[in-house]
């Protein structure tokens, strides 16, 4: 319930009866009350009571410790002082968290006003309480939209410079300073003219005018850095103002443009042409006319034409003529925004010829004549597949971060549980060695035994350089693997089993049969399944393994379909792919297999599924990127 935190709540119309009082505290939302003081008793509370707490006027004058109780009780020390300020004739305003009726919590503002007797003593408080739960929720997202408008402007590609009325340095981010090859430290304090030459001054000294006056100008600048190098920026510099429009300073977007100034005057020097630039850049340009009909392309917009849609670009010729029927009222709609004053810009992505995705970033702008009318359009095409293959390859090791942690927390518990035990073995087995007494049948057994520890040690040390090298990828070389050569290595080493148990492996592996990878990590992941379908078949069931496979746009799918005892998911699927998790003791094994698996499946970027039915069987789905 929103209130206004100037409420004042004094009588300002004393003509007024009490009973038109209380008509008008009971119709608002915010909680009027009055208390005695002497008797800590409520003797006055409205209606908007059952509204904020949930409980009705008669519950608080029955009891008047139902503030304090409905009160958070960690909140509960906030108002701890309550009573010391108001016997002083003190004002209180305090928030805090109450727990309404229904369970609900929310935040409150409380404004208590002491009344004293001639002598000072207090005898009432009047006071007002309302609901500020939506104001509060509303600074905790802004805080929250700190914090994340912090984060970005750290990690922004674009270095961020700000200054106040007098040109003092105020903020600038971690890529600016980079740029200059200062610390912030450094830079804070000092005005934007000590990073430049006597000509660059003058030059900034009249951009600075002009930012006084309102300016948002895009300019190219020549720095000077702390190793006394040129440094060429584009600065997309904006005004700052308070609310009264007072100029406060400016804000620079800047992108460190050294190589592009290099480039150009390279071009310069060659005295090539207007025309040679504009073939030469790294963006695909189509200029039309308002009615859609080409005026003119660069050299890359014709190779991207010829390369994705299969026809040569022709001056004069209809837009219309490039696109699908499909894609042609997507492109119409662009086309209105763009008319209307938009820049439209996304993404697309399309498979070249030699199987590899190229990414390209595409704007449409618009083009106005002398008078400000629609002259045309330019469409932009750049290629950007780099950047987005760092994009992703940037998820790639985030999800490696992740998985690391999974792996240490994994290792936390083998030292924990599967160390722990036979070391502790191992020192009062040792002790017992110390003792005299023991003959030696006695100390052959201790022998034993320290040595049966030993190897225990020794396996878990070996489990875990498995799971180790099962994330090295540096050192692997990845091949063209045919999943049939798999098989048929998987059917040559466990022969004599497939043979005893008559087992059935059936492979569909039609147009996808083959993947580039690792074929270690496959090898075992092939291996690893198949032998647990065998492992845990059903007994007196002829074991039916299968293996699919399939192309998903960028990805290949893996099926391995069994009919052996299944899993219980209900009850096991948390720790399915748990380390030394095993789900059916009749059977020999350490909980090594599928641990291992999903490990390899996310180090080669894929993903692991289960299907499984007790008696009815299992199925694993593995999608691997292409």
């Amino acid at each position: 319930m929103p209130a206004q935190s100037q409420t004042d709540f004094s009588i300002q119309k004393p003509e007024l009866s009490h009973q038109d009082l209380m008509l008008f505290f009971n119709a608002m939302d915010e909680v009027f009350f009055s208390v005695d003081s002497i008797n800590r008793r409520v003797i006055q509370i409205s209606n908007g009571c059952e509204k904020l707490y949930g409980h009705k006027p008669a519950e608080f004058l029955a009891n008047s410790r139902l503030w304090f109780e409905l009160m958070l009780p960690e909140d509960q020390h906030i108002v701890a002082d309550e009573d010391e300020i108001l016997e002083r004739g003190g004002k209180v305003n305090k928030q805090y968290r109450i727990v309404r009726k229904d369970g609900a919590v929310r935040w409150v503002e409380n404004k208590i006003i002491p009344c004293l007797d001639e002598t000072g003593r207090l005898t009432r408080i009047d006071g007002i309480t309302w609901d500020i739960t939506d104001r509060k929720e509303a600074e905790e997202q802004h805080r929250q939209n700190d914090a994340r408008y912090k984060q970005i402007v750290e990690s922004a590609q674009e270095g961020i410079w700000t200054i106040d009325e007098n040109e003092k340095t105020n903020f600038v981010n971690k890529t600016m300073c980079n740029i200059l090859g200062y610390t912030q430290d450094e830079m804070m304090g000092k005005e934007l003219y000590d990073f430049m030459d006597d000509e660059g001054k003058a030059y900034a000294l009249a951009c600075m005018e002009r930012r006084r006056r309102g300016s948002k100008e895009n300019l190219d600048v020549r720095y000077i850095t702390k190793s006394g190098r040129d440094v060429w920026a584009n600065i997309s510099a904006n005004p700052i103002v308070d609310e009264n429009g007072k100029y406060k300073g400016a804000l620079a977007m800047v992108t460190d443009i050294t190589q592009r100034k290099l480039d150009e005057e390279a071009l310069k020097k060659s005295e090539a042409n207007l025309r040679t630039i504009f073939d030469n850049t790294d963006s695909s340009y189509i200029l039309f006319d308002a009615g859609l009909k080409i005026v003119s392309f660069n050299a890359l917009a014709q190779k991207y034409s010829e390369e994705q849609n299969g026809k040569k670009l022709e001056v004069n010729a209809p837009v219309r003529k490039y696109f699908t029927d499909e894609r042609w009222p997507v492109i119409s709609s662009v086309l209105e925004k763009v008319q209307r004053g938009e820049t439209v810009t996304y993404e697309l992505s399309y498979t070249r010829a030699d199987g590899t995705v190229q990414w390209n970033n595409v704007r449409w702008l618009n083009v106005k004549n002398s008078d400000h009318k629609n002259w045309g359009f330019i469409l932009a095409n750049k290629d950007i597949t780099e950047t987005k293959i760092a994009a992703l390859e940037r998820e790639r090791i985030t999800a490696d971060l992740i998985q690391h942690i999974k792996d240490l927390e994994q290792f936390t518990y083998i030292i924990s549980h599967n160390l722990r035990a036979p070391v502790a073995n191992i020192m009062g087995l040792s002790e017992m060695l110390k003792e005299d007494e023991l003959d030696p049948d006695e100390k052959m057994e201790v022998v034993d035994r320290v040595s049966q520890s030993i190897k225990n040690i020794d396996t878990v040390i070996q489990d875990l350089n498995h799971i180790l090298q099962a994330r090295e990828l540096v050192n692997e070389k990845k091949e063209t693997v045919y999943f049939i050569d798999l098989v048929n290595a998987i059917r040559t080493s466990i022969h004599n089993t497939i043979i005893s148990e008559k087992v059935q492996i059936n492979c569909l592996f039609n147009d996808a049969g083959s993947l580039f990878t690792i074929r270690s990590y496959l090898y075992s992941i092939f291996y690893n399944l198949t032998s647990n379908s065998i492992k845990y078949r059903q007994a007196g069931v002829t074991p039916v393994i299968t293996i699919e496979s399939r192309r998903l746009n960028d990805k290949i799918e893996l099926r391995f379909t069994d009919n052996g005892k299944g899993i219980d998911l209900h009850k096991n699927e948390s720790q399915l792919f748990g380390l030394y998790k095993r789900f059916d003791t009749t059977t020999e094994g350490k909980g090594m297999g599928l641990f291992m698996v999903k490990t390899q499946v996310e180090a080669l970027g894929g993903t692991i599924k289960i299907k499984s039915e007790i008696n009815e069987g299992t199925e694993f789905v593995i999608q691997l990127p292409l």
